[in-house]
Protein backbone atom coordinates (compact mmCIF):
# COMPACT_ATOMS: atom_id res chain seq x y z
CA UNK A 1 0.00 0.00 0.00
CA UNK A 2 2.99 2.64 0.89
CA UNK A 3 4.04 1.51 -2.55
CA UNK A 4 1.15 2.79 -4.14
CA UNK A 5 1.21 5.61 -2.34
CA UNK A 6 5.04 7.09 -3.06
CA UNK A 7 4.15 6.24 -6.93
CA UNK A 8 1.17 8.06 -7.05
CA UNK A 9 3.03 11.06 -5.37
CA UNK A 10 5.93 10.63 -8.19
CA UNK A 11 3.77 10.49 -10.60
CA UNK A 12 1.65 13.40 -10.00
CA UNK A 13 4.68 15.96 -9.16
CA UNK A 14 6.91 13.91 -11.77
CA UNK A 15 7.26 17.67 -13.71
CA UNK A 16 8.08 19.64 -10.39
CA UNK A 17 11.59 20.33 -10.09
CA UNK A 18 10.92 22.12 -6.69
CA UNK A 19 9.17 18.80 -5.68
CA UNK A 20 12.36 16.73 -6.54
CA UNK A 21 14.43 18.84 -4.62
CA UNK A 22 12.74 19.80 -1.26
CA UNK A 23 10.21 16.73 -0.78
CA UNK A 24 12.02 13.71 -2.78
CA UNK A 25 15.24 15.14 -1.75
CA UNK A 26 14.05 14.79 1.96
CA UNK A 27 12.32 11.43 1.46
CA UNK A 28 15.82 9.80 0.34
CA UNK A 29 17.58 11.28 2.84
CA UNK A 30 15.27 10.00 5.58
CA UNK A 31 15.29 6.35 4.27
CA UNK A 32 18.64 6.30 3.46
CA UNK A 33 20.09 7.99 6.60
CA UNK A 34 17.75 8.98 9.05
CA UNK A 35 16.08 5.52 9.64
CA UNK A 36 18.63 3.08 9.33
CA UNK A 37 20.76 5.50 12.01
CA UNK A 38 17.39 4.92 14.53
CA UNK A 39 16.96 1.43 13.36
CA UNK A 40 20.59 -0.32 13.85
CA UNK A 41 22.34 2.97 15.94
CA UNK A 42 19.74 4.00 18.71
CA UNK A 43 18.76 1.48 21.92
CA UNK A 44 15.44 3.24 21.40
CA UNK A 45 12.70 1.55 23.59
CA UNK A 46 9.17 3.29 24.26
CA UNK A 47 6.28 2.25 26.38
CA UNK A 48 3.44 -0.18 26.29
CA UNK A 49 0.18 1.94 26.74
CA UNK A 50 -1.87 -1.22 28.29
CA UNK A 51 1.02 -2.12 30.75
CA UNK A 52 0.40 1.81 32.15
CA UNK A 53 -2.23 2.32 35.00
CA UNK A 54 -5.78 3.78 33.86
CA UNK A 55 -9.11 3.16 33.37
CA UNK A 56 -10.18 5.56 29.95
CA UNK A 57 -6.80 6.45 27.48
CA UNK A 58 -7.49 9.24 25.58
CA UNK A 59 -4.81 10.00 22.30
CA UNK A 60 -4.34 12.90 20.66
CA UNK A 61 -2.68 12.20 17.40
CA UNK A 62 0.12 14.14 16.61
CA UNK A 63 0.37 15.72 20.01
CA UNK A 64 3.43 17.22 20.47
CA UNK A 65 4.71 16.72 24.50
CA UNK A 66 6.04 20.58 24.54
CA UNK A 67 2.70 22.24 22.43
CA UNK A 68 0.28 20.01 25.01
CA UNK A 69 2.28 21.46 27.69
CA UNK A 70 1.97 25.03 26.80
CA UNK A 71 -1.54 25.00 25.92
CA UNK A 72 -3.36 22.43 27.96
CA UNK A 73 -6.24 23.71 30.19
CA UNK A 74 -7.04 20.00 31.50
CA UNK A 75 -6.46 19.84 35.51
CA UNK A 76 -4.31 16.99 36.02
CA UNK A 77 -0.76 15.48 36.49
CA UNK A 78 1.40 16.37 33.50
CA UNK A 79 3.95 13.82 32.79
CA UNK A 80 6.01 12.60 29.75
CA UNK A 81 6.51 9.28 28.60
CA UNK A 82 8.12 8.14 25.21
CA UNK A 83 5.95 6.36 22.64
CA UNK A 84 6.88 2.78 20.65
CA UNK A 85 6.12 4.73 17.29
CA UNK A 86 6.99 7.66 15.38
CA UNK A 87 3.48 7.68 13.29
CA UNK A 88 0.10 6.22 14.01
CA UNK A 89 0.71 2.96 12.04
CA UNK A 90 3.98 2.09 13.89
CA UNK A 91 2.18 2.72 17.22
CA UNK A 92 -0.38 0.88 16.54
CA UNK A 93 1.34 -2.26 15.61
CA UNK A 94 3.81 -1.73 18.59
CA UNK A 95 1.35 -1.36 21.07
CA UNK A 96 -1.29 -3.61 19.95
CA UNK A 97 -0.71 -6.15 17.17
CA UNK A 98 -0.29 -9.86 17.89
CA UNK A 99 -2.29 -9.59 21.23
CA UNK A 100 -5.84 -9.54 22.65
CA UNK A 101 -7.21 -7.36 24.74
CA UNK A 102 -10.59 -8.43 25.47
CA UNK A 103 -11.04 -5.92 28.55
CA UNK A 104 -10.71 -2.61 26.46
CA UNK A 105 -12.60 -0.98 24.12
CA UNK A 106 -11.24 1.04 21.09
CA UNK A 107 -13.37 4.13 20.05
CA UNK A 108 -11.12 6.12 17.06
CA UNK A 109 -11.92 8.69 14.60
CA UNK A 110 -8.82 7.58 12.80
CA UNK A 111 -9.33 4.88 10.44
CA UNK A 112 -5.80 3.74 10.73
CA UNK A 113 -6.83 0.96 12.85
CA UNK A 114 -9.12 -0.87 10.31
CA UNK A 115 -5.76 -1.23 8.31
CA UNK A 116 -3.29 -1.74 10.83
CA UNK A 117 -5.34 -4.12 12.51
CA UNK A 118 -7.54 -6.18 10.93
CA UNK A 119 -7.79 -8.69 13.33
CA UNK A 120 -9.27 -6.55 15.22
CA UNK A 121 -7.63 -7.45 19.05
CA UNK A 122 -10.23 -5.55 21.14
CA UNK A 123 -13.29 -6.02 23.18
CA UNK A 124 -15.03 -3.91 20.61
CA UNK A 125 -13.98 -1.59 17.88
CA UNK A 126 -16.40 2.10 17.27
CA UNK A 127 -15.52 3.53 14.02
CA UNK A 128 -16.87 6.77 14.85
CA UNK A 129 -15.47 8.01 11.46
CA UNK A 130 -17.39 5.77 9.38
CA UNK A 131 -21.36 7.26 10.79
CA UNK A 132 -19.67 11.02 11.35
CA UNK A 133 -17.42 11.82 9.01
CA UNK A 134 -17.49 15.61 8.05
CA UNK A 135 -16.76 16.15 4.28
CA UNK A 136 -16.22 19.70 4.37
CA UNK A 137 -13.65 19.13 7.12
CA UNK A 138 -12.06 15.84 6.09
CA UNK A 139 -11.91 14.88 9.23
CA UNK A 140 -14.45 13.76 12.61
CA UNK A 141 -14.63 17.10 14.65
CA UNK A 142 -13.22 16.51 17.95
CA UNK A 143 -16.94 17.43 19.16
CA UNK A 144 -18.44 14.18 17.84
CA UNK A 145 -15.76 12.31 18.80
CA UNK A 146 -16.00 13.19 22.44
CA UNK A 147 -20.00 12.77 22.25
CA UNK A 148 -19.66 9.40 20.77
CA UNK A 149 -17.03 8.43 23.02
CA UNK A 150 -19.10 9.15 26.08
CA UNK A 151 -21.39 6.65 24.82
CA UNK A 152 -19.26 4.27 24.03
CA UNK A 153 -18.07 4.57 27.76
CA UNK A 154 -21.36 4.49 29.18
CA UNK A 155 -22.42 1.05 26.97
CA UNK A 156 -19.11 -0.59 28.27
CA UNK A 157 -19.02 0.72 32.09
CA UNK A 158 -17.23 -2.38 32.73
CA UNK A 159 -14.02 -2.02 30.26
CA UNK A 160 -11.23 0.17 29.78
CA UNK A 161 -11.82 2.51 26.75
CA UNK A 162 -9.07 3.90 24.14
CA UNK A 163 -10.24 6.85 22.53
CA UNK A 164 -8.78 8.09 19.51
CA UNK A 165 -8.79 11.87 18.54
CA UNK A 166 -7.52 13.12 15.42
CA UNK A 167 -6.30 16.34 16.42
CA UNK A 168 -4.49 17.84 16.76
CA UNK A 169 -3.29 16.17 13.43
CA UNK A 170 -4.17 17.47 10.19
CA UNK A 171 -6.33 18.84 8.13
CA UNK A 172 -6.26 21.85 10.38
CA UNK A 173 -9.24 23.11 10.77
CA UNK A 174 -8.96 25.93 12.37
CA UNK A 175 -9.32 29.58 11.07
CA UNK A 176 -5.82 29.60 10.25
CA UNK A 177 -5.77 26.08 8.34
CA UNK A 178 -9.42 27.19 6.43
CA UNK A 179 -8.18 30.53 5.94
CA UNK A 180 -4.56 30.79 5.49
CA UNK A 181 -3.34 27.15 4.39
CA UNK A 182 -6.53 26.87 2.34
CA UNK A 183 -6.99 23.33 0.84
CA UNK A 184 -5.00 21.22 2.02
CA UNK A 185 -4.86 17.05 2.26
CA UNK A 186 -7.02 15.40 5.56
CA UNK A 187 -7.47 12.46 6.70
CA UNK A 188 -9.30 11.00 3.35
CA UNK A 189 -6.13 9.27 2.20
CA UNK A 190 -6.68 7.29 5.73
CA UNK A 191 -10.26 6.68 5.19
CA UNK A 192 -9.30 5.05 1.18
CA UNK A 193 -6.91 3.14 2.37
CA UNK A 194 -9.60 1.38 4.97
CA UNK A 195 -12.08 1.60 1.97
CA UNK A 196 -9.78 -0.33 0.01
CA UNK A 197 -10.02 2.81 -2.89
CA UNK A 198 -7.11 4.27 -5.17
CA UNK A 199 -4.33 5.37 -2.88
CA UNK A 200 -4.32 8.99 -3.84
CA UNK A 201 -5.31 12.32 -1.70
CA UNK A 202 -7.48 15.49 -3.15
CA UNK A 203 -5.04 18.00 -2.25
CA UNK A 204 -1.15 18.49 -1.00
CA UNK A 205 -0.89 17.98 2.37
CA UNK A 206 1.02 20.71 5.07
CA UNK A 207 4.54 19.07 5.21
CA UNK A 208 4.78 18.61 1.42
CA UNK A 209 3.73 23.08 1.19
CA UNK A 210 6.09 23.45 3.85
CA UNK A 211 9.15 21.40 2.31
CA UNK A 212 8.00 23.06 -1.41
CA UNK A 213 8.21 26.83 0.68
CA UNK A 214 4.53 27.71 -0.43
CA UNK A 215 3.54 27.72 2.74
CA UNK A 216 6.23 28.93 6.03
CA UNK A 217 6.52 27.35 9.07
CA UNK A 218 5.01 30.08 11.24
CA UNK A 219 1.98 29.62 9.92
CA UNK A 220 1.40 25.80 10.44
CA UNK A 221 3.05 26.26 13.94
CA UNK A 222 -0.47 28.51 13.92
CA UNK A 223 -2.94 25.99 12.73
CA UNK A 224 -1.48 23.24 14.24
CA UNK A 225 -1.64 24.89 17.46
CA UNK A 226 -5.48 26.05 16.79
CA UNK A 227 -6.02 22.07 16.16
CA UNK A 228 -5.16 21.22 19.88
CA UNK A 229 -7.06 24.59 20.94
CA UNK A 230 -10.04 23.38 19.30
CA UNK A 231 -9.76 19.39 20.47
CA UNK A 232 -9.59 20.47 24.49
CA UNK A 233 -12.76 21.50 25.21
CA UNK A 234 -13.92 18.56 24.21
CA UNK A 235 -11.69 16.64 25.68
CA UNK A 236 -12.36 18.26 29.33
CA UNK A 237 -16.44 17.76 28.28
CA UNK A 238 -15.47 14.21 28.11
CA UNK A 239 -13.31 13.76 30.66
CA UNK A 240 -16.24 15.00 33.54
CA UNK A 241 -18.42 11.84 32.12
CA UNK A 242 -15.69 9.04 32.07
CA UNK A 243 -15.57 6.95 35.60
CA UNK A 244 -12.32 6.17 36.68
CA UNK A 245 -8.56 7.31 36.40
CA UNK A 246 -7.91 9.13 32.58
CA UNK A 247 -4.78 9.78 30.93
CA UNK A 248 -4.58 12.01 28.22
CA UNK A 249 -1.72 11.50 25.91
CA UNK A 250 -0.48 11.19 22.06
CA UNK A 251 0.40 8.61 19.95
CA UNK A 252 3.27 10.58 18.55
CA UNK A 253 4.56 14.35 17.89
CA UNK A 254 5.66 16.59 14.79
CA UNK A 255 8.50 17.74 13.23
CA UNK A 256 8.68 21.63 11.84
CA UNK A 257 11.92 21.50 10.33
CA UNK A 258 13.87 20.67 13.46
CA UNK A 259 16.82 17.95 12.79
CA UNK A 260 16.14 14.61 14.09
CA UNK A 261 18.62 14.50 16.81
CA UNK A 262 20.67 12.26 17.88
CA UNK A 263 21.19 11.43 13.77
CA UNK A 264 23.85 13.59 13.13
CA UNK A 265 22.45 14.59 9.58
CA UNK A 266 22.71 18.63 8.66
CA UNK A 267 18.95 19.20 7.85
CA UNK A 268 15.65 19.21 8.64
CA UNK A 269 12.49 17.44 8.94
CA UNK A 270 8.72 17.71 8.74
CA UNK A 271 5.64 15.49 9.84
CA UNK A 272 6.31 12.39 11.70
CA UNK A 273 8.22 9.66 9.21
CA UNK A 274 7.83 6.06 10.66
CA UNK A 275 11.14 4.86 12.70
CA UNK A 276 12.75 8.36 13.66
CA UNK A 277 12.98 8.46 17.39
CA UNK A 278 13.53 11.81 18.22
CA UNK A 279 12.33 13.52 21.20
CA UNK A 280 10.02 16.47 19.10
CA UNK A 281 8.79 12.61 17.49
CA UNK A 282 8.35 10.30 20.40
CA UNK A 283 8.40 12.36 23.37
CA UNK A 284 4.51 12.33 24.26
CA UNK A 285 1.97 13.81 27.06
CA UNK A 286 1.13 11.97 30.13
CA UNK A 287 -2.02 13.78 31.62
CA UNK A 288 -3.02 11.92 34.42
CA UNK A 289 -6.38 12.54 35.64
CA UNK A 290 -7.46 10.77 38.92
CA UNK A 291 -10.60 9.12 39.33
CA UNK A 292 -12.67 8.82 42.77
CA UNK A 293 -13.56 5.22 42.26
CA UNK A 294 -11.71 2.79 39.37
CA UNK A 295 -12.87 0.71 36.85
CA UNK A 296 -13.78 -3.05 37.69
CA UNK A 297 -12.91 -3.91 34.71
CA UNK A 298 -13.54 -7.70 33.23
CA UNK A 299 -12.47 -9.32 29.95
CA UNK A 300 -14.92 -10.88 27.87
CA UNK A 301 -15.33 -12.16 24.39
CA UNK A 302 -14.88 -9.95 21.36
CA UNK A 303 -18.44 -8.17 20.35
CA UNK A 304 -19.37 -9.29 16.80
CA UNK A 305 -19.91 -6.24 14.70
CA UNK A 306 -20.15 -5.50 11.18
CA UNK A 307 -17.17 -5.46 9.16
CA UNK A 308 -16.01 -1.96 8.18
CA UNK A 309 -15.09 -2.41 3.92
CA UNK A 310 -11.83 -1.94 2.84
CA UNK A 311 -13.45 0.57 0.03
CA UNK A 312 -14.35 2.65 3.14
CA UNK A 313 -11.67 2.92 5.12
CA UNK A 314 -9.12 3.32 2.28
CA UNK A 315 -11.30 6.85 1.42
CA UNK A 316 -11.21 7.96 5.14
CA UNK A 317 -7.32 7.58 5.15
CA UNK A 318 -6.62 9.35 1.78
CA UNK A 319 -9.05 12.02 3.28
CA UNK A 320 -6.51 12.16 6.44
CA UNK A 321 -3.67 12.56 3.86
CA UNK A 322 -2.22 8.74 4.92
CA UNK A 323 -2.12 7.79 1.59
Amino acid sequence: MELEVYLNSVKKHWDDPNWWRRVAGQFVVEKSVVKPYFQYVSDYEGIDVMGEDWDNLVVLDACRYDMFAEQNTIEGRLESRYSRGSNTPEWLRENFAGRTFEDTVYVTANPQITVRLPENPFHDVVNVWTDHWDDDLNTVHPAVMAEETAKAAERYPDKRVIAHFVQPHYPFIGETGRKVIGQQAGMELSKRMADGANAEQDDEHVWDKLKRGAIDVETVWTAYRENLDLALPHVETLLDSLPGTTVVTSDHGNLLGERPTPCPVPMGMYGHPEGVYTDHLVKVPWLVVEGTERKEVVAEAAVEGERVTAEETQERLQDLGYL
